[in-house]
């Protein structure tokens, strides 16, 4: 039987990685149909021009009685959801207000919509060990006890609500108590795919997109022949660090939910490999011509671990705000007028929060193994490859 994939936040890193993925590496005879939605218009990879793709605009912020009346047609024949949408706000308490009710909203009504549904995978993140508030312990494995901080952890909702959807579907999912013969198996299966610290290219990166925040900081820095330190601190400088190319997110996504052995699990993903900013982060800046120095000095020693949130002296937000004319200059010189808007979609906060922890976190693979899955990337190329993608899609010049 033929499948059918519905994709939320097909404009987003994962969500365009996904699509690509299914264009790339499937076939009509496995994969009839590819379902896409966002909010805005669709704009595909450039590698994809697929005649099995439908696109159909969503909010799933509107009520699940109107999402009924949109989706019960062109969902009817989706077997195979992947959930990759996700709305930011600067408040975590908004955070997690919105995109509580946004899944909730879509897996209610992809509920009631679609009669052949088999499998709905979740992206979550990192973020459900929580460990973008505090050091936990690392490497992070999926069986590990929730950590409930001082902020809220609408992965928590989320998750919580699928497995219990899923179980409602037909009686229950996973195991089953002995007693309890009269239980009747799901009608769909659930997954949960937990990325760290995303890396890829989409063409509407809305400012959330780290790897394009230092793409052009080093393309800057490389026109003004200035160094390019990383904004941290000495602790998360010489720490240990991983990252997840946004294809691989994409392969264990479609492998997990499309094998019975996988059912109602939750899989990290990452690269599979680890790195220290202090031997990657030059690296990563010669690759676009930049300079840094392995031995960049900090203003102040390494903060306790778990200290307070830390940026030694200053931060992209602040550096950037007398750069656009140079970035303008760069793109006019390079025929390349369009990227100009790209330096506001740069996301300059986003690397300020992601480089200013005081400890090290990193995801364990070991599950994912075990399952059979072995994508692996390492993340050097993952930066490389994605900046070349920056450029294939105009987003910055040469």
């Amino acid at each position: 039987m033929t499948k059918t994939a519905f994709i939320t936040g097909a404009n987003g890193i994962s969500g365009s990685a996904l699509v690509e993925h299914l264009c790339n590496t499937t076939t009509p005879d496995d994969w009839s149909s590819i379902i896409v939605t966002s909010r805005s218009a669709f704009k595909p990879p450039p590698t994809v021009t697929d005649p099995r793709i439908t696109f159909v605009a969503l909010d799933f912020l509107h009520d699940v009685p109107s999402l009924v009346k949109q989706m019960q047609e062109v969902c009817r024949p989706v077997t195979h959801a992947y959930f990759c949408s996700y709305l930011h706000k600067d408040d975590f308490s908004e955070a997690y207000a919105a995109n509580t009710a946004l899944f909730e909203h879509f897996l209610v009504a992809l509920d009631q919509t679609a009669p052949h549904l088999q499998n709905v995978t979740l992206q979550t993140g990192g973020k459900y060990y929580n460990l973008h508030v505090e050091p936990v312990p690392s490497p992070a494995r999926e069986n590990d006890p929730r950590r409930h901080g001082p902020l809220q952890n609408f992965y928590f909702p989320q998750e919580g609500l699928l497995a219990q959807m899923s179980q409602r579907s037909g009686g229950y999912s996973g195991s089953v108590s002995s007693h309890d013969d009269k239980a009747k198996p799901a009608r769909w299966s659930w997954n949960v795919v937990r990325p760290q610290a995303i890396i890829g290219a989409n063409a509407h990166p809305l400012g959330l997109n780290v790897g394009l925040t230092m793409a052009v900081y080093f393309l800057i820095c490389r026109e003004l022949g200035t160094e390019a330190p990383m904004p941290t601190n000495r602790r998360y400088w010489e720490g240990a660090d991983d990252a997840t190319y946004a294809p691989l997110i994409a392969d264990l996504a479609v492998f997990v939910s499309t094998r019975r052995e996988c059912a109602n699990e939750a899989f990290n993903v990452t690269n599979g490999d680890t790195f220290c900013w202090r031997r990657m982060w030059p690296r990563i800046a010669a690759s676009l011509g930049a300079r840094a120095d392995s031995e960049q000095g900090f203003e102040r020693p390494a903060p306790e671990e778990g200290g307070e949130l830390q940026l030694d002296g200053w931060g992209f937000g602040e550096w950037c705000r007398d750069k656009r004319a140079v970035w303008d200059e760069l793109c006019e010189r390079q025929g390349l007028p369009g990227a100009k808007a790209t330096f506001d979609l740069a996301g300059w906060d986003i690397g300020d929060f992601l480089f200013r922890r005081t400890w090290s976190a990193t995801l364990g693979m070991d599950k994912a193994r075990r399952y059979g899955w072995t994508g692996h990337i390492d993340s050097y190329e993952a930066f490389t490859r994605t900046f070349i993608k920056f450029r294939e899609l105009g987003l910055i010049p040469e």
